[in-house]
């Protein structure tokens, strides 16, 4: 029983004890017994059990490798590792925090190009672009209804300690859900029913413009005990948009004006993401009625343009990985459960069904939103293109590149590219916040004379910032290789060999952070992550070794190593 019972029953009894004096006996004899049976019921009520009983009890905090993965029916195996960090250490997640690992998936797969059953293994390897993240390049296709076992062995650096860990997990993939139909809501109220006739899961939906936005779209499903939940992932690119005719903008109508395209800087979606998480539900009965049956999609949440959803049925596995992992960070009663034996998160079996929406209704599209959201200049976001999404998509939007390109290329292939469509036209030579960009793209196509990319009218001062600016971007995108219209020797020296911390510095540090620290794509970035690592005084036993694998590996050494490493007793010796 808490301090709290203890002193409020005390209070409770005392008060009833010095009442005021009664003359008559049979009254003092009644209020005595009362006493005596108000205090045994309080005293017997500490026994019941209560919500003070499950005040959280410490536990040990978990310090190791957090597992997040699945196999597929249909689909390869993928799994993702992630170490806790200390609370003084450095982030170091482009990187991995292994020195060398083993991870294999066994069971029974769909087999090579004959496509056949086989019990099997499939060692998986990790991604260039993401090394903690590990896939197999063949064909080892889930079967549903199969169970599948995880190992993950690693050599790592737990708190300044070399230690070896294995983890182990099993997860069965349980079968696909089918969409019998949709429900569709109606403007004028109502709703019809929408019945899925191709195997393509097509559907048409009007959007439902103010008041009746906050409708839900119902979508039908069939499955069977083996799904265990339903993970819903939304999909849509930048060659959709949103409506403005909700009851979000009518809230802030008297607030905040409308731009000429009637945006007023509120959306519901990231213009530049292509993925929207919209829930898990589990697969249980309430007050009679299944919460599978049926699946929920706001319309204010739907894009307007071309979206899929793609529904994952789950096992048990992920169900204890929502309810009891993700849930006790964020509430200490609740004691984490993993299947990843020694560990922590999900290896879990998961089945994929994708619906097809299209979503008709008046819009502004979302490169017109990106742009308006990136240059904003207004309260919190005074810093405009300051997201790595709005840093990448600034020389694109000022390129004019399609938004069919855009969407077929990624936005950071899109960025590499962009130079390209200056061939035809400066679109945006007016545009102040595209002058270093414009700049930038002249001297990528080594044209003769870069002031053409910029308008007339602007002042010398102007075009002067828009040259630095542009020359910065140029000389580290191209790792500073020089042309007829760009020395960036200056630079090359200021931002690769000056042991000093310069702008140049940050905004490579920044370029190469943007582009995942790939070090073997982007040779300035070794550079770069030598001097971040000193310079900033970082503390990460993985970039450390990330550090002396650049400066003393295979390979060329940078220059910028001479600052903080050299020659000892015929070895290479760093800060």
């Amino acid at each position: 029983m808490s301090d709290f019972f203890k002193r409020n029953n005390a209070g409770v009894i005392a008060s009833l004890d010095n009442g005021d004096a009664i003359s008559n006996g049979s009254c003092r004899r009644f209020l005595s017994s009362l006493v005596w049976i108000l205090s045994s019921v309080l005293l017997v009520a500490c026994d019941f059990h209560g919500p003070w009983e499950y005040y959280p009890e410490e536990r040990e905090v978990y310090t190791g490798v957090y597992t997040y993965g699945y196999v597929m029916a249909h689909g390869n195996p993928y799994v993702c590792f992630s170490k806790v960090y200390q609370l003084d250490e450095t982030s170091s997640q482009d990187f991995a925090f292994y020195d060398s690992a083993n991870v294999t998936v066994s069971g029974r797969f769909v087999f090579g190009g004959e496509a056949k059953e086989l019990d099997t293994t499939a060692v998986l390897k990790p991604k260039s672009s993401n090394p903690n993240c590990f896939y197999t390049p063949y064909m080892f296709y889930g079967i549903s209804g199969e169970s599948y076992e995880l190992s993950a062995s690693f050599k790592w650096d737990s708190a300044g300690h070399t230690v070896q860990s294995t983890y182990k997990a099993i997860a069965t993939i349980p079968n696909r859900v089918t969409v019998k139909g949709m429900n569709v809501p109606q403007q004028k109220g109502g709703y019809v029913w929408q019945e899925n006739r191709s195997e393509s899961n097509l559907f048409y939906v009007s959007f439902l413009e103010y008041p009746m936005d906050m409708e839900f779209v119902k979508a039908a499903l069939d499955y069977d005990k083996t799904v265990r939940g339903v993970l819903s992932i939304m999909n849509y690119d930048i060659r959709g948009g949103e409506s403005q005719n909700t009851t979000m903008n009518q809230m802030f109508k008297g607030m905040k004006d409308a731009d000429e395209e009637g945006y007023r800087g509120i959306a519901m979606h990231d213009p530049l993401e292509e993925q929207q998480n919209l829930g898990f539900s589990s697969n249980r009965s309430v007050a009679g009625n299944k919460t599978l049956d049926t699946l929920y999609l706001m319309n204010m949440m739907l894009p307007i343009g071309t979206i899929s959803v793609d529904l994952y049925s789950t096992d048990d596995a992920y169900v204890d990985y929502v309810e009891k992992v993700k849930q006790s960070v964020s509430d200490s009663r609740v004691v984490p459960k993993s299947n990843v034996k020694n560990g922590m998160g999900v290896f879990c079996g998961m089945a994929k069904t994708t619906i097809n929406i299209e979503v008709s209704g008046d819009a502004v599209g979302f490169s017109h939103i990106a742009w308006s959201n990136c240059k904003d200049t207004e309260g919190d976001n005074a810093d405009s293109w300051d997201s790595r999404a709005c840093r990448l998509y600034q020389d694109v939007a000022c390129s004019g590149m399609p938004d069919e390109d855009v969407s077929l290329q990624g936005l950071q292939g899109a960025n590499e590219k962009a130079p390209l469509y200056y061939r035809d036209s400066v679109y945006n030579r007016h545009v102040k916040a595209c002058y270093a960009s414009n700049v930038k793209a002249a001297m990528m196509l080594d044209t003769t004379k870069w002031s053409l990319f910029l308008p007339d009218s602007i002042s010398e001062k102007a075009k002067a910032n828009a040259y630095a600016d542009g020359l910065k971007r140029y000389c580290v995108a191209s790792n500073f290789e020089s042309n007829k219209i760009a020395d960036c020797s200056a630079l090359e020296n200021e931002c690769l060999e000056n042991p000093k911390k310069t702008n140049c510095k940050e905004y490579l540090w920044l370029w190469c952070a943007d582009r995942g620290w790939n070090l073997d794509e982007y040779e300035q970035c070794k550079s770069a992550l030598v001097s971040r690592y000193y310079l900033q005084e970082l503390k990460s036993s993985v970039l450390k070794r990330e550090v002396e694998n650049v400066c003393y590996g295979l390979g060329a050494e940078p220059k910028i190593c001479e600052n903080w490493c050299s020659v000892k007793d015929g070895r290479v010796e760093c800060k």
